[in-house]
């Protein structure tokens, strides 16, 4: 069970970013057309929320993520194409259309990865994080002298906990984050801390299935997204939204229950 701190107040005007399931986002609709350019920090093998943001917003994205390159995602590439060749035999693969649309999209990753980070769409291999290789938030902001206000997406592996102060401080210059908080139920007393210091609403709420719940049936991974005057559409709020997906689709949604409900 969650402190009530953590259930939105409303049901918001709501917009999906990204692919379906695993790296997919419920975002509040107007913190993304407010915003004039994007900082993303931590990317992966996946930037379809980019990739959306761009299709509707046009605006100048700043991604941060020091494990990911051009040659990373070739070697990806190939090794999924071993991978989807030793499948596509199988019956239960062979018939489905979802599974030769990933094949393509993950063997022709390296592909797209040249073809959308380019122009005002910047890739940085850097960390986020202290150390001479890391950089936070205000370098961010200030060497690429970034146009502001700004939308924030974090999935660091557990490093947002390393700039939750630099959030607050710059908050006047951001319209919205959405942030994958990790071993959430160790660190919530310092999540309910910075929402409590964040003048934004938070908007929405969704735990990651493949990550267990503790002894107390509160997720240890859980995404949050916050934004700066949203448009209400309803006085009950929706969890789980109808836009919801699981992570992962072969284990069932994660059920959140709020105290005092």
């Amino acid at each position: 069970m969650l402190p009530k701190i953590f259930k939105p107040n409303y049901e918001y005007n709501l917009i999906r970013f990204g692919k379906d399931n695993d790296g997919g986002y419920l975002v509040e609709k107007q913190s993304i057309f407010k915003s004039k350019s994007l900082i993303s920090l931590g990317l992966g093998h996946d930037w379809s929320f980019e990739k959306d943001y761009y299709k509707s917003n046009k605006k100048p994205i700043y991604c941060y993520d020091h494990s990911v390159s051009y040659s990373s995602i070739r070697k990806y590439s190939l090794r999924s194409l071993g991978s989807y060749f030793f499948r596509i035999f199988k019956p239960k693969y062979f018939l489905k259309k979802k599974f030769f649309s990933n094949m393509l999209d993950d063997i022709f990753l390296f592909v797209d990865y040249k073809n959308f980070f380019k122009d005002s769409k910047k890739h940085f291999k850097q960390r986020i994080g202290p150390g001479k290789d890391g950089v936070n938030i205000n370098h961010i902001l200030n060497k690429n002298n970034i146009e502001l206000p700004v939308f924030i997406k974090i999935d660091i592996e557990g490093s947002e906990y390393r700039i939750l102060d630099e959030l607050l401080k710059f908050q006047n210059n951001i319209t919205g984050i959405v942030i994958e908080f990790h071993d959430f139920d160790i660190h919530i007393n310092r999540i309910i801390k910075f929402i409590e210091n964040l003048e934004m609403d938070l908007v929405h709420i969704h735990p990651q299935n493949p990550a267990p719940i503790n002894d107390y049936n509160i997720p240890t991974q859980i995404e949050i997204s916050f934004a700066k005057n949203p448009e209400k559409i309803s006085n009950n709020p929706k969890i789980p939204n109808d836009l919801d997906q699981p992570a992962n689709p072969s284990f069932n949604e994660i059920e959140i229950k709020f105290a005092n409900d």
